[in-house]
């Protein structure tokens, strides 16, 4: 079937600059897509992450310009390189494809998205009031001694029940990591998982870590670009998975690889607008439930018309796609 394809680009500028183990990231550029047939019309996005492997948003404007305005979707290849690109097609034409609108009325538990540094004090009060329990810490930014100063302040100032998931963007080495581990046994409860502290090819040593030290430990930038793939296959990580899916692949993609580890899978954000969000929760209410809050606390970490502009503990879908269908209608 033959789609006619319009395309947004859009730039939007973090209120804060995002602190990361790869780097301070100011600004998110992303391309909102429209499908349009005699059967329907979808939307979808490309959100690109510089740092993760993905394509680059000119790579994603140059493969979109050379398929031209009229598209068939169904039998274009895309190539392993855009996986961005892929998810924003096919979440498009998953939409023209429903009988009718999926319902919306899922709601999700979010983890608390804090902050690297000192900053994280104020935001953990903040987003304790509101009724956040899980929270995901972005750590490797700093001296190991002066985040594990500031950690003891965070568990210092919650109650038991609150679990953390330690961030590192695959900044840290063994030696680090190793510290880090030993470290927070004294907390061990409270400790939900550490993602992807080491770089990309040191999987093994990860994995003799978390065995040494019996705290999981998720995959992130491991799972970039087709070689990643290998991870989620049954027997090749005994741990977690993170996974963004609007950098991972089509539609069809996950939900081969959650056949076999949803169960282990947390699914998270690449900083999209309410369209991507959108499509993401919608590919959560069909894959297997498990008891991981999403990593979807980036709605209010910039101040626009594309996004919610709220950081609560529940994130509804039916909420997500009011909120698509005005910057849809503002855009197309």
């Amino acid at each position: 079937m033959k789609f006619l394809i319009s395309t947004h680009f859009y730039t939007r500028r973090f209120v804060h600059p995002l602190e990361t183990g790869h780097g301070v990231w100011k600004k998110r550029e992303g391309i909102l897509i429209k499908l349009e047939s005699e059967k329907g019309t979808g939307f979808g996005e490309i959100a690109p992450i510089p740092f993760f492997q993905t394509e680059s948003i000119d790579e994603a404007r140059g493969f979109l310009a050379s398929l031209g305005e009229i598209i068939d979707v169904e039998n274009c290849h895309i190539p392993e390189t855009l996986p961005c690109t892929a998810f924003a097609l096919s979440s498009a034409l998953a939409q023209i494809n429903q009988a009718k609108e999926a319902a919306a009325e899922a709601d999700f538990s979010i983890a608390g998205l804090l902050p690297s540094g000192c900053a994280a004090q104020e935001a953990l009060e903040r987003k304790m009031a509101s009724g956040f329990k899980v929270f995901k810490w972005k750590i490797g930014v700093h001296s190991f001694e002066e985040e594990a100063q500031i950690f003891d302040n965070l568990i210092n100032h919650c109650v038991p029940e609150v679990r953390f998931r330690l961030d590192a963007n695959a900044n840290m080495s063994k030696d680090t990591l190793g510290k880090w581990m030993q470290y927070v046994q004294k907390n061990r409860a409270q400790i939900e998982f550490f993602e992807q502290p080491m770089p990309v090819g040191e999987e093994s040593q990860m994995e003799e870590l978390s065995a040494k030290y019996s705290i999981p430990i998720a995959l992130d930038e491991s799972l970039n670009g087709p070689s990643g793939k290998q991870w989620l296959e049954q027997d090749h990580w005994a741990g977690l998975f993170v996974i963004k899916p609007s950098a991972f692949g089509s539609i069809e993609l996950l939900k081969n690889c959650f056949s076999n580890v949803g169960p282990r899978c947390i699914l998270s954000s690449s900083f999209e607008t309410s369209v991507g969000v959108a499509a993401c929760l919608e590919l959560a209410t069909t894959l297997q439930i498990n008891p991981f809050a999403l990593g979807f606390d980036t709605q209010a970490v910039f101040s626009d018309d594309y996004s919610l502009n709220q950081s609560l503990p529940s994130l509804s879908l039916s909420q997500v796609k009011q909120q698509s269908k005005s910057i849809i209608a503002n855009v197309f």
